[in-house]
C-alpha cells in the first residue's frame, strides 16, 4: 500500500495548505507523527515514530517523501536507534510500501491530534 492511500484512510489530508502535523496512536505501539507542507508545486510528508533512549528522543524510523502530480519520490529514511540512513529511492520505497505501511495498518494506528496551520 502506498503511504498516500494509508494516510487518506486514517483521515489525513496531505494536501491541506500550510505546515500541518498529526499524531496517531495504537495501544502497545509508539505513536506516529506525520507532518505535511507544500513548497512550490510539491507536497512533502514526513512520517516517524518517536521513542526515548537515555532521555533523548529518537526517530525509528523517520521517512521523508515528496509528491509532484501524484508521483511519489522517496527522499530519505533515518533510524536513530541503529544509525541507519539512506537516500536511495528504491530501498525506501520497498520499506514503506512492503513493510512499514502494512505494519501501521496491522497496528491499527488512529488519528487523535491535528495541528492545522491557519
Amino acid at each position: 500500500m502506498k503511504p498516500t492511500e494509508y494516510l487518506k484512510n486514517v483521515g489525513i489530508d496531505i494536501f491541506q495548505p500550510g505546515h500541518n502535523s498529526y499524531k496517531l496512536a495504537s495501544t502497545g505501539f509508539m505513536d506516529l507523527t506525520v507532518e505535511t507542507w507544500q513548497s512550490d508545486k510539491s507536497t512533502f510528508v514526513s512520517m516517524c515514530h518517536y521513542g526515548e533512549q537515555n532521555g533523548d528522543l529518537m526517530k525509528d524510523p523517520d521517512v521523508l517523501f515528496k509528491l509532484e502530480q501524484e508521483i511519489i519520490t522517496y527522499k530519505e529514511i533515518q533510524m536513530d536507534y541503529t544509525g541507519y540512513y539512506s537516500e536511495e529511492h528504491a530501498e525506501i520505497k520497498d520499506f514503506m510500501e512492503n513493510t512499514w505501511i502494512n505494519n501501521l495498518v496491522m497496528q491499527g494506528q488512529k488519528l487523535y491530534e491535528k495541528d492545522i496551520e491557519q
